[in-house]
């Protein structure tokens, strides 16, 4: 059993970011006072395995009832049906989500109608209903250790994976959670072979102290991508590639919002659908390389054929650097190759 110190050292932490959240809050019916303490803060005790943080498996013989995953039974991975011959994959959710609620479901449905995976949902619904800024410092730390516990629960059992062919999934605050379990894998336990952060949160983890951010080092390869950049989302690369959609920062299919929030909103959760559709599109998610997004934005960019990487599952784990990339503003988003092999003859770029 995994225990921690995080019961001693629990500080009010009400700063200039999650002060985004209060506002958020507010502006949906509560005060202040209503998300510093809430039915979703943790119970002591503070240790893993801990209520409100579970874990079940999905295959595609229980895509519809997830199988517990108990990491203090020896025995629990024998009764359920992982296959260690099958990519596992970790999804960890955003606030507001759960096993049950979009994302988490879709992506299920994509993978399964492609092939045969272990899915493994790292539920922690009941923590993230609702604000909780008491805990807002160290929760998203102790989320990460406990999944680190079924990471090394996987590693040990005869039947499990090692970390290095873990493939995490992580949705806003969910992209840090992710990249914060490697801070409890010693070298000699592994190291988590891929990271994929959807629009990892601006909010707490906005800086350079890589502890306590995600960064390159917390996988053998980490892509990120983003989508809200610089408003609910963090701007900074902090992947080995960073994948900057329509500019990074605003989505087509988001203008026309009935407010602000809700269109800042929308473009930090089309990160989502962009993902979903990358696991089954035949056209694919094709950026190239480019500096900066003033580069980007006055088309000079303008890659070799060979430069381009596609984005989002398939993703290369060679490539390296920041890349741009330009949807369709409805379904299908992804709009296939760009560059000069096209019918036409006309050098396109980046940005068309």
């Amino acid at each position: 059993m995994l225990h921690n110190v995080f019961s001693n050292k629990i500080r009010p932490c009400l700063n200039g970011q999650n002060a985004g959240v209060v506002a958020a809050a507010v502006a949906a019916g509560q005060n202040q006072t209503q998300v510093y303490v809430t039915e979703s803060c943790l119970q002591k005790p503070y240790r893993c395995p801990h209520p409100k943080i579970q874990f079940y498996l999905y295959t595609r013989r229980t895509q519809e009832e997830g199988e517990f995953l108990n990491v203090l039974d020896p025995n629990a991975l024998y009764y359920t049906h992982f296959n260690p011959r099958h990519p596992t994959k970790i999804i960890i959710h955003g606030f507001g989500g759960g096993r049950m609620l979009s994302p988490s479901p879709d992506l299920r449905e994509a993978y399964f109608s492609v092939g045969e995976y272990n899915i493994i949902i790292v539920d922690y619904s009941d923590a993230v209903k609702e604000p909780c800024l008491s805990q807002m410092e160290w929760a998203p730390r102790f989320g990460s250790l406990c999944i680190s516990q079924l990471v090394k629960y996987l590693a040990r059992h005869p039947r499990g994976v090692q970390p290095d062919d873990l493939h995490f999934i992580g949705y806003s605050v969910g992209a840090h959670i992710a990249g914060l379990v490697a801070n409890y894998l010693k070298p000699e336990e592994g190291r988590l072979g891929r990271i994929t952060a959807l629009d990892p949160t601006i909010f707490f983890y906005a800086g350079t102290n890589n502890s306590r951010d995600l960064d390159s080092s917390d996988a053998h390869f980490v892509d990120v991508m983003h989508t809200g950049a610089g408003i609910l989302g963090q701007w900074h690369s902090s992947g080995h590639a960073d994948f900057y959609v329509n500019g990074g920062t605003r989505q087509p299919a988001c203008v026309g919002s009935a407010t602000l929030f809700q269109t800042l909103a929308c473009d930090h959760t089309k990160v989502t659908p962009y993902f979903i559709e990358s696991i089954t599109s035949t056209r694919g998610f094709y950026a190239g390389p480019c500096p900066n997004l003033f580069t980007y934005l006055i088309g000079w960019c303008e890659p070799k054929d060979s430069e381009y990487v596609l984005m989002g599952e398939h993703c290369s784990n060679k490539a390296r650097g920041n890349y741009y990339v330009t949807t369709n503003a409805k379904p299908p988003f992804a709009r296939g190759f760009p560059g000069k092999g096209r019918s036409n003859g006309e050098y396109q770029g980046v940005r068309r």
